[in-house]
C-alpha cells in the first residue's frame, strides 16, 4: 500500500508539473477571493496575488535555440520539486499566502508550515484543494519541528517570510543538511513586500531545462536529450 501511495502521489505532483503554468493559474485565480479575506486587507492582496498569476504566460515561454551542428535546442523553465513554504512567527499571513501561490503556480508540490498562523493554514489549504488542487500537490505540515521538516529528503526549496534573523537560522538550518542543495527564496519585508514585485521573484521557484533534438542524424530527429540545470 505504501508504494502504490508513493506512486500515486508523485504521479499526481508530476501531472500539475506538467500543466503548465497557464492551466494552473485558473485553479489558484478561483481562490484569490477567499484567501484574499484571510489577510485582513483583501483589496492589497487581491491586488499582489493577480500581479503574480499575470505572469504565467511568460513562464511557459519556450526560447528555440539552433545548435552549432544544426539540432535544435529548447530551453524552458520546470518546477524545482519539493517545496517548504514557512511563515515564520513575525511573517504576515499575506506574505505566507503570497509565497504560497508562487510555489503553485510554478508547478512545484508545496508543503506549508506555519505553526503560529495553524488555523490559517489548514483554511487556507482547503480553499485550494476546494478549487481543485490535490491534496498531493498540497499539504499542510504543523505538527512537527520547523527544523524537523527542514531535514526532509529531496527538499528542493524553501519560501520563508520572516525577519532577517528568522530568515538566517533556517538558511543556517539548511546548510547543516546533507544531500541536494536546498535553494531559499526569502521575504523579509512584511511591509511592502518587495522581494515578491521583482521581475525575477517567480524565476526563482523554477529551473532552466534544455530539450535537444539532433535533426542532422540519420533519418532525422534522431535522438532527444533533456537537461537540466
Amino acid at each position: 500500500m505504501t508504494n502504490e501511495f508513493k506512486t500515486n502521489h508523485a504521479q499526481v505532483c508530476e501531472a500539475w508539473r506538467l500543466l503548465g503554468a497557464v492551466n494552473r493559474a485558473p485553479y489558484l485565480e478561483a481562490a484569490i477571493p477567499k484567501l484574499a479575506l484571510l489577510t485582513g486587507n483583501a483589496a492589497r492582496a487581491k491586488r499582489l496575488f493577480h500581479h503574480l498569476l499575470s505572469a504565467a504566460p511568460k513562464l511557459d515561454d519556450v526560447e528555440r535555440m539552433v545548435g552549432a551542428t544544426g539540432e535544435s535546442n529548447d530551453l524552458y523553465m520546470t518546477a524545482r520539486g519539493k517545496t517548504m513554504v514557512i511563515g515564520a512567527e513575525s511573517a504576515t499571513t499575506m506574505a505566507v499566502l503570497g509565497q504560497l501561490i508562487a510555489a503553485l503556480l510554478t508547478g512545484n508540490e508545496v508543503i506549508l508550515h506555519c505553526p503560529s498562523q495553524y488555523e490559517m493554514c489548514d483554511e487556507a489549504a482547503k480553499i485550494l484543494y476546494d478549487t481543485g488542487i490535490s491534496d498531493d500537490v498540497l499539504s499542510v505540515a504543523n505538527d512537527a519541528q520547523t527544523v524537523t521538516l527542514l531535514y526532509i529528503d529531496r527538499l528542493a526549496q524553501v519560501a520563508v517570510a520572516g525577519d532577517t534573523s528568522e530568515i538566517q537560522e533556517i538558511s543556517q538550518t539548511l546548510a547543516d543538511t546533507d544531500g541536494i542543495l536546498t535553494q531559499v527564496i526569502a521575504v523579509s519585508d512584511m511591509k511592502e513586500l518587495s522581494e515578491m514585485l521583482t521581475p525575477d521573484y517567480l524565476y526563482r521557484f523554477v529551473t532552466e531545462r534544455v530539450i535537444t533534438i539532433n535533426t542532422t542524424a540519420i533519418g532525422g530527429n534522431a535522438s532527444l536529450l533533456e537537461l537540466g540545470t
